[in-house]
């Protein structure tokens, strides 16, 4: 593979990477002339239709975003069988192996890694896609710490993301969501708890649970709680505990509501963080500095003692009491403001936060006014289940307990988004469901008719019509040919026939073959037909199916010589008459011809027999030709 240039343009020059479906290359663009990474769907899942599917779907879910911090898509392609995508080539290391290298990160810049990740869901989140697969091993770190979250190999729409996933569990064992390890429905909170899992480990060293198997620590998930993080690292500030365990909470609703949540309440830990990083720095340049002037007042007192006289030392002494009332009353005076300003924050009154959410806006800031609270608008998004300028969700939450003029934080519903509907008629099946995912809407009810003019699993017709604009969500109801109506056409008499002469015929009047049964015969040769169910010049519906006997070969009891004899005769002028032709042999007395037939008929019938046979022809049930064989 190396040294292979896919399409004209992608080169592939050096093995980066390889994951389970997928090997990652370092690659040149050969147009653009710049470095790419270049993904590779491994060879033995070329034919997979579900691996390719996944694959090319991670394609088209990060291919939407455009965000700092999610590794961006350039081109997505296929040559020949070989499957690929071209991203951003990203110089620097997965976090993974960050942590193994170094262990346990400092909380400081733990916490600002986490805040990239929430900026990368935050945009993931808003455009509807849920990751289902966050963990370390799939966010980088750039030579100057940046983040950048990948592999969306497995992400969804969050409207397919509802649907519950009983096929397998999707994401790995140590990052699972609880929802996730049982096979339930994921939401954007399922990539919240799998944060609040890399949190946890960026902090301590460890992820919270561990296990022989997959199995087990994917109950773990469901049924125990975490281990608290400051148990494992006692110098964890209990803000930063606090926000690790509530990504991490069993239960949906009790996590944060989203991902700007999360950051939020990370931006305010790391605020702390910094301020005590600098009063730190503070203390330890005033103990330099007052080394220093101890030092050089030592030496000073040296210098002095030598050439100052009694009444200099006396006059110092006054100056140094001067300097100390000096300090003592700025002291006091900082002091007393600072305990000014404490009882004047501790005075205010607290209040409960009203539940303000799915309220309009003025009846929200009404409602907060009167409980003495401020109101500030965080964002705005879409939102098919609150109307337009309406409350989504509020922080902090309903029935907490802050003091008056605290500053309620509100994300703000724009309405429903509209989109308009793709054009689907004559489109297959598979691209009108691509289509409608990539559209943010809903396939409807499917409704199959024959078409005579539209191909089988192609759209005859769909509602809402194409280009109509629609809320985003919207079911599209499509009616889906099923071809071609079928006739009524008789069936062909294939007895006789060799098998494959037999399946042919049927096949020239559209009709399928059914059941094979293989068995001895008396009369035919092995691989001819015996048999057929329903017999010759019955009506069926194309694309019935027809059972056919086939001979396995002759039954021969005694292993005695196989014979095949021709017998002829001729119906004389006149009337019609019957003819029956009986055979005696090693399998016994049995008719094997008898039909009427007209006058100057001529008959020829190929005859089989087994060791010594008697071959009667009877005209009108009189005795016309016997051979003895």
């Amino acid at each position: 593979m190396i040294g292979r240039v896919l399409n004209g343009r992608y080169k592939l020059l050096e093995r980066i990477g390889a994951g389970g479906m997928a090997i990652v290359y370092l690659g040149k663009d050969k147009l653009l002339d710049r470095k790419v990474a270049i993904k590779v769907l491994q060879p033995q899942f070329a034919d997979n239709k579900k691996a390719v599917r996944r694959f090319n779907h991670e394609a088209k879910a990060v291919a939407s975003l455009s965000h700092p911090n999610i590794v961006n898509i350039f081109d997505i392609g296929q040559e020949d069988n070989l499957h690929y995508i071209v991203m951003e080539y990203i110089t620097g290391y997965d976090l993974k192996e960050v942590l193994k290298k170094q262990g346990r990160l400092e909380l400081d810049r733990a916490v600002k890694i986490t805040k990239g990740v929430c900026r990368a869901l935050i945009k993931a989140h808003r455009n509807n896609i849920v990751h289902c697969d966050i963990k370390p091993h799939n966010i980088l770190l750039t030579e100057d710490d940046t983040v950048k979250v990948t592999d969306f190999g497995i992400a969804q729409a969050v409207t397919d993301a509802t649907m519950a996933q009983t096929s397998s569990i999707l994401g790995s064992a140590h990052y699972l969501s609880p929802e996730q390890a049982e096979g339930k429905k994921v939401s954007t909170k399922s990539d919240i708890y799998s944060l609040g899992i890399v949190l946890y480990e960026l902090v301590t060293g460890e992820v919270p649970f561990g296990g022989e198997s997959s199995v087990s620590i994917a109950l773990k998930h469901v049924e125990e709680e975490p281990p608290s993080p400051k148990k494992r690292n006692a110098d964890i500030p209990d803000k930063l505990k606090e926000i690790i365990l509530r990504a991490m909470a069993k239960e949906t609703k009790d996590r944060y509501n989203s991902a700007a949540e999360m950051l939020r309440d990370l931006k305010e830990v790391s605020n702390d963080l910094d301020t005590a990083q600098r009063v730190s720095n503070q203390e330890t340049m005033v103990i330099s500095r007052d080394k220093i002037n101890s030092k050089e007042e030592n030496q000073d007192l040296e210098d002095d003692s030598k050439v100052a006289s009694k009444e200099e030392n006396n006059e110092k002494g006054r100056g140094l009491f001067f300097t100390l009332g000096i300090i003592g009353l700025i002291l006091t005076i900082v002091l007393g403001t600072g305990y000014y300003f404490l009882m004047d924050y501790l005075t205010v009154p607290k209040v409960t936060v009203p539940n303000i959410i799915k309220k309009d806006l003025q009846e929200a800031k009404e409602e907060l006014e009167k409980k003495g609270l401020r109101f500030d608008i965080y964002y705005k998004t879409y939102s098919n289940r609150v109307a337009q300028d309406h409350i989504i969700s509020q922080s902090p939450q309903s029935g907490s307990v802050v003091r008056k003029n605290r500053i309620i934080e509100v994300v703000v519903s724009k309405g429903a988004k509209l989109v308009k509907v793709p054009n689907l008629t004559n489109k297959t099946l598979r691209y009108a469901k691509v289509s409608l995912s990539k559209s943010a809407l809903k396939l409807g009810t499917i409704t199959k008719k024959y078409s005579n003019q539209v191909p089988e699993e192609q759209v005859i017709s769909q509602t809402p019509k194409a280009k109509t604009k629609v809320e985003s969500n919207t079911k599209v109801q499509l009616v889906v040919s099923k071809g071609r109506k079928p006739k009524k056409v008789i069936v062909p008499s294939v007895v006789g026939l060799r098998k494959e002469e037999g399946i042919s015929k049927l096949r020239e009047r559209n009709l399928i073959l059914g059941q094979i049964i293989n068995k001895k015969s008396l009369n035919y040769l092995k691989g001819e037909i015996i048999a057929q169910q329903p017999s010759a010049g019955s009506k069926l519906m194309e694309g019935s199916t027809v059972k056919l006997i086939v001979s396995s070969g002759i039954r021969n009891p005694y292993n005695a010589q196989v014979k095949t004899s021709v017998v002829r005769t001729y119906i004389p002028p006149g009337q019609k008459r019957e003819v029956k032709i009986v055979v005696k042999d090693d399998n016994g007395r049995r008719i094997v011809y008898q039909k009427v037939h007209q006058p100057k008929d001529r008959i020829e019938k190929q005859i089989i027999t087994v060791g010594s046979a008697i071959i009667r022809v009877y005209i009108d049930g009189r005795l016309n030709i016997e051979k003895r064989l």
